[in-house]
């Protein structure tokens, strides 16, 4: 009776009430069952936790490396287990509902390997913890990291002011574990860069010196003082360092030429050898000294494999811009884009104009030309559409809408020309005396300039200026001398 009495309160099925029968049980068996009263609490046992392996007999070179895979069960007499922590050479404790984990043990700094403690405690429904938790020692050894440059990343020619270049360390023992990245060029000292960030560039200063930019910054994040062999080329190296203070193997770049700007006036060409040859021509008679980047020649090899950054960067050695390019596209090897050359460049050429840079561009465009990356940073705003055709005779001119400009005129009748939309704080430069074919209507803009504080900044002519070789090209010359040395300042 006084059994029952002792149980009445539970529910007869609970494991509370199994273990409330063997405690009265064993009061009745001892002769203390004066002693149950009705509604003693029984206390939470607690729960008991296992790991999936006892021990883990490895020793010197035959030890882990530290990404190991563990797992852990627990059981719970008058309960279920809800939950578990798990801590690491007496750290804190760290929840978890799962019953295993890939752990990235730490090995300690200076260390090359270590004996770790993993401990687990299971957790039970009533909020009980395992007092004596499961306990694992985990030999481990350190791995060295890796580093290496992205080959492609590198140009194929000698290039001006600026290298762009990525990178990239790993480490079995987890990313984390990389402490130092360290680069050196030409055998030189090592000296840090920042371990996040895998996109670097060495930018020449006036002085010669090297400044590191890392991805898109504007501010250059440290002048190493070195001095850059710019009549010759450059072996760079690059190799990192773990916390066990394991560094890895150097890796080696292809040997690459930073070249001085020897002018303050860069011309990007990417037009016929006919166009080249003109505009070589123009720029000599004005006595115009240039640097040139050649988007065509030995099959692109000269074309940047950065736009951005990294022609960004190699613009901040000039004062100057000239493009001369036809309507056809190429491809950027970094974006995967095909674009036309004015689309690739303009981010670059965006921030080159903030910067004070002056541009002028001379273009041939079709009316299925994507002109979307080039609003806003060049005077334009789109193409004239229209059925049918216009064309320039050798009778007609381009006329100058400004002061001070000559009109242009050519020795052949000129086809495939696309007036052009000006930007909205543009200003006319040219209209064209075009003869209209097959129904052809619209604007005769072929044109514009852009102004900054009053000076001109930027012109865009939508048209092949060499083309244009009226009096043996001396019109076009004037053009040439009117921008880039009287309003340019070259």
């Amino acid at each position: 009776m006084l059994v029952h009495q002792c149980l009445k309160h539970v529910r007869s099925s609970s494991p509370l009430a199994e273990s409330l029968r063997a405690l009265a049980f064993g009061c009745v068996t001892v002769g203390l069952l004066a002693s149950c009263e009705p509604g003693t609490p029984v206390e939470n046992q607690l729960p008991e936790t296992r790991m999936s392996l006892d021990s883990i007999n490895l020793s010197g070179e035959d030890r882990l490396n530290s990404v190991v895979k563990l797992s852990w069960f627990g059981s719970d007499a008058d309960g279920y287990v809800v939950g578990y922590e798990v801590r690491v050479d007496d750290g804190p404790w760290v929840g978890t509902t799962r019953t295993d984990s890939t752990m990235v043990l730490a090995i300690p700094a200076g260390l090359d390997s270590a004996d770790l403690a993993v401990e687990v405690r299971a957790i039970d429904n009533e909020g009980g913890v395992d007092a004596s938790p499961a306990r694992l020692i985990v030999p481990i050894k350190n791995s060295p990291p890796t580093a290496e440059f992205l080959g492609s990343s590198f140009p194929d020619a000698p290039v001006w002011n600026a290298l762009t270049f990525q990178w990239n360390a790993s480490d079995p023992d987890g990313a984390e574990s990389i402490t130092d990245v360290e680069l050196r060029i030409n055998g030189g000292s090592w000296r840090p860069i920042d371990r996040n960030q895998k996109l670097v560039s060495l930018v020449l200063t006036a002085n010669g010196s090297t400044s590191v930019y890392y991805g898109s910054q504007e501010v250059a994040a440290a002048n190493w003082g070195y001095v850059l062999d710019t009549a010759g080329p450059s072996i760079m190296e690059v190799r990192a360092k773990d916390l066990a203070g394991a560094w890895s193997e150097a890796d080696t770049s292809v040997a690459v030429t930073v070249r001085m700007p020897r002018s303050s006036l860069l011309v990007v060409a990417s037009h016929s050898g006919a166009a080249d040859a003109a505009w070589a021509d123009d720029l000599a008679a004005l006595g115009l000294e240039y640097d040139l980047i050649d988007l065509l020649s030995n099959s692109g090899l000269e074309r940047p494999r950065s736009w951005n950054p990294g022609f960004r960067h190699t613009l901040r050695g000039y004062e100057a811009l000239v493009v001369y390019s036809a309507s056809s596209v190429m491809l950027d090897p970094q974006t995967g884009l095909t674009k036309l050359p004015l689309a690739h460049m303009a981010p670059a050429v965006q921030r080159f104009s903030e910067a004070g840079g002056k541009v002028m561009v001379s273009t041939s465009l079709s009316s299925t030309s994507d002109l979307t990356d080039l609003v806003g940073t060049f005077p334009i705003d789109g193409l004239v559409a229209s059925t049918g055709q216009v064309r320039l005779t050798m009778d007609s001119a381009l006329v100058a809408q400004q002061v001070g400009f000559p009109n242009l005129k050519s020795s052949n009748i000129l086809i495939g020309i696309t007036p052009m939309v000006a930007s909205a704080d543009a200003e006319a430069l040219y209209r064209g005396q075009l003869t209209k074919l097959s129904g052809w209507q619209g604007d005769n803009l072929m044109g514009a300039l852009r102004r900054r504080q009053g000076a001109v900044q930027s012109v865009f002519l939508s048209f092949d200026l060499h083309r244009l070789d009226a009096q043996s090209g001396l019109l076009r010359r004037g053009l040439l001398q009117k921008v880039l040395i009287n309003e340019f300042g070259l």
